[in-house]
């Protein structure tokens, strides 16, 4: 036999294979000194979502990702006294040398961009709003005249209650520049104002970057944590040093691998992979746990260490390698979802655990055999051999009807939960209520809820932006934005267009509209351009822009906005020649992300499934042998939507993300146990005695892997980051569903059905307990 031979081979050569070993370990270790962080939100994007490329669209020509707003809010009074109005003259100068600043899109009553159209004796005078800080009432009342006649402007520059001046900035991407920098920048704008009677609140994408960067620190600060409750859990189950060195030092190289696979790679540290680390650890020694439970049989059985080495390998390699190669594959397909930082994720993964299965094959197998055999064998009584007895008479009796009738109750229990599942949600939930992101966001709403963007672009030729066609199509879609009860207020060129027609009609009952003649619309543009023109339009006039502001990120609220948008525009085309490209922003692109990550997720869970079973059919050499491995796993899902229905977890890109790693990483518990149920029916004089040696060796490995994962994530359930809790809760609970579907339901099929890849040709009736 191949393997044993291999196997043979390292047992006679084990320095060579640890010097090896300790080479190649070495030269990924200084692929860790080009890891690099990479927070940067596009590469979180799908490029293929149609609201993405839209997105990216306007961006290319009017910015917008990096938008941040700025609330700066007395603590005494309204905005309207000449040294608050100060402050905000002096934070919009100083904005406009911020580094990478976007001078057109800087909005504020002071801001250059911001003009105010009057008429001089038929001559249009376009103005700053406020060129210098009024000082007597007359004066700050007369700009809040100016401010209030113009509808694009009233409630934005100052909140509709007065309380808090808006100061808008927008910065340009540049490659190298992380938003935590753009973040920074705008932070800054407060310090000269410390000791002034004003508060800053800050909101945007780029103040996000702050909340990324404390949960990878917080994670780093995780990470001996779980290493050290992993190590406790093998400890206690296997009793030595050893039994808890081998699997800990497993998982420590193995993350050394994959991160140092990663620097070589190029691949960075973002914040879906941040949580590789704790993943491989808790996967590696998992793998290592069953390896080393055999071993230790092997050892009590043939007292030779070597001969054990050897038996130990050539047995339950094939499984380990049959399950490893699963889980690599299950997480390499990740890099098929068309998202960079996920497919970053799912090749770190994949690396890290192939990585453990190959030390699992070289460097322990050698270890082991230079090393003194363990003195110590663990226990085989305790809690687990009572449980362990416990689930295998509920297996036997009345050929497992027990288990068949509690498992039908849990699934009508999870069905029924997961008719309640509710999907999105606002995504401040992922930000620490604490946290400056989430504490300045809820404060700026206060005043001004509309913190969310949406954008709408409308493309065609040169000039076709400030035809009459398009600009009344652009406005009849603002009115429809606003019917709906999510958007706080909208702003376009179609504004603009309208605020001049007012100045120059104020007889007109209803001055401000677009006029109905191009020739006056032209001659309005021609006179009035301005600066203020920059933020909706090119210099062709090719394009135009819509704004709207929403009042939430929430998806499940953005989509159907979106959906009832989309079918306006096909009872409405846009005049002939220009396309309207719905939509960009902030509001649809976290809809794109939570729509593709989700669905994503969904469909890598069947991709998944689908490996585990060729894989398993392959090893057990049974097309029946995958779908009795595929069963429990199939099982936890279901229970898990049902978990995440009844305890009010939404359905996102978080949770839809963990099912999916849930699912990869629970199919090791039914390919070990199956393998060793057919070890031991050729092995044992009957089929309940199989059973029975199955649960006590495969079986308890199984309890103590299940048990030692779930104990390593537990340990973020106290985490104050949405993201990092579900890990703390929806990972162990996956274990423990996934760790007795296996030892449950899985055998009472087995042994109900009695297949040939287990049990040989011949058929034989299940045995009852005794």
């Amino acid at each position: 036999m191949l393997l044993e031979r291999y196997t043979r081979w390292v047992v006679r050569h084990p320095y060579g294979v640890l010097l090896a070993v300790a080479a190649v370990t070495i030269w990924l270790a200084f692929g860790l000194g080009k890891l690099v962080t990479d927070f940067n939100v596009e590469h979180s994007l799908p490029d293929d979502h149609p609201f993405i490329q839209t997105d990216r669209a306007i961006r290319a020509e009017f910015g917008g990702r990096n938008t941040i707003m700025v609330g700066i809010v007395p603590r005494d009074g309204d905005v309207w006294r000449p040294e608050i109005l100060e402050v905000v003259q002096q934070v919009t100068l100083t904005a406009l040398r911020l580094p990478d600043i976007m001078q057109q899109n800087v909005v504020s009553l002071a801001a250059p961009a911001v003009r105010h159209v009057s008429d001089d004796g038929g001559t249009l005078m376009v103005d700053y709003l406020m060129r210098e800080v009024p000082r007597t009432p007359e004066e700050i009342a007369e700009l809040r005249r100016k401010l209030e006649s113009d509808p694009s402007l009233a409630g934005l520059l100052v909140t509709p209650d007065q309380r808090a001046a808006l100061v808008i900035l927008d910065f340009y991407t540049r490659e190298g520049v992380e938003h935590d920098q753009l973040a920074r920048s705008a932070l800054s704008l407060a310090k000269p104002f410390a000791d002034r009677p004003v508060d800053f609140h800050f909101a945007g994408e780029p103040m996000l970057a702050f909340t990324n960067l404390e949960q990878m620190q917080w994670m780093q600060r995780r990470i001996p944590w779980t290493f050290g409750v992993i190590a406790l859990m093998m400890l206690l189950s296997f009793r030595s040093l050893q039994g808890m060195f081998i699997p800990m030092l497993t998982g420590t190289l193995a993350t050394v691998w994959a991160l140092g696979f990663m620097g070589h790679a190029g691949i960075p540290i973002d914040t879906w992979n941040a949580a590789v680390p704790i993943l491989l650890i808790a996967v590696a020694a998992a793998h290592s746990a069953q390896m080393l439970k055999r071993y230790i049989e092997e050892v009590a059985r043939l007292r030779d260490n070597a001969a054990a080495v050897i038996e130990s390998t050539v047995k339950i390699g094939p499984v380990m390698i049959a399950a490893g190669t699963t889980a690599t594959l299950g997480f390499a397909s990740l890099a098929l979802f068309g998202v960079r930082s996920i497919a970053n994720f799912g090749l770190s993964c994949a690396a890290g655990i192939a990585a453990a299965v190959i030390l699992e094959m070289t460097f322990i197998p050698a270890l082991r055999t230079i090393l003194p055999a363990p003195r110590r064998m663990p226990s085989e009584g305790g809690i687990t051999k009572r449980v362990l007895e416990r689930l295998q008479r509920a297996v036997l009796q009345r050929r497992g009807r027990a288990v068949l009738i509690g498992t039908g109750v849990a699934i009508l229990v999870s069905l029924a939960g997961a008719a309640h599942i509710h999907t999105y949600g606002d995504t401040r939930i992922y930000m620490p209520e604490d946290s400056l992101a989430r504490r300045d966001l809820e404060a700026l709403e206060q005043h001004f809820k509309g913190t969310t963007t949406m954008t709408v672009l409308y493309e065609g030729e040169p000039g076709s932006a400030k035809s009459v066609p398009v600009l009344l199509h652009m406005t009849a879609l603002q009115a429809e934005i606003e019917r709906d009860p999510l958007t706080e207020r909208t702003a376009s060129l179609a504004d603009l267009v309208k605020t001049l027609h007012k100045t120059f009609n104020a007889d007109d009952p209803n001055p401000y509209r677009v006029p109905e003649s191009q020739e006056l619309v032209s001659q309005l543009i021609f006179l009035g351009e301005s600066p203020a023109f920059e933020r909706f339009t090119d210099r062709s006039y090719s394009k135009g822009l819509l704004i709207a502001y929403l009042r939430s990120d929430d998806s499940a609220l953005v989509g159907p906005m979106l959906k009832r948008l989309e079918r306006w525009l096909e009872t409405h085309p846009a005049p002939e020649g220009t396309k309207v490209l719905l939509a960009g922003g902030a509001g649809p692109t976290v809809l794109a992300v939570n729509e593709h990550t989700t669905k994503g997720k969904l469909l890598n869970m069947l991709v998944v499934l689908f490996t585990i079973y060729v894989v398993s059919s392959v090893v057990l050499r049974s097309a029946a042998g995958g779908l009795y491995v595929i069963t429990p796993i199939v099982l936890t899902v279901l229970e898990l939507f049902g978990v995440i229905g009844w305890a009010g977890i939404r359905l996102d890109m978080g949770s839809a993300t963990l099912i999916a790693m849930a699912c990869g990483i629970g199919a090791d518990y039914a390919i070990y146990f199956l393998y060793r149920l057919r070890e031991e029916h050729l092995r044992q004089a009957n089929d309940a005695d199989a059973l029975a040696a199955a649960m006590l060796t495969s079986g308890r490995a199984v309890l103590f892997v299940a048990a030692s994962i779930g104990a390593g994530f537990a340990v973020m359930a106290p985490s104050p980051f949405y993201g990092m809790w579900l890990f703390g809760v929806l990972m162990p609970t996956a274990m423990l569903l996934s760790c007795f579907s296996a030892l449950t339901v899985m055998p009472v099929m087995v042994m109900r059905q009695r297949p040939a890849f287990v049990f040989g040709p011949e058929p034989a009736e299940m045995p009852r307990a005794a």
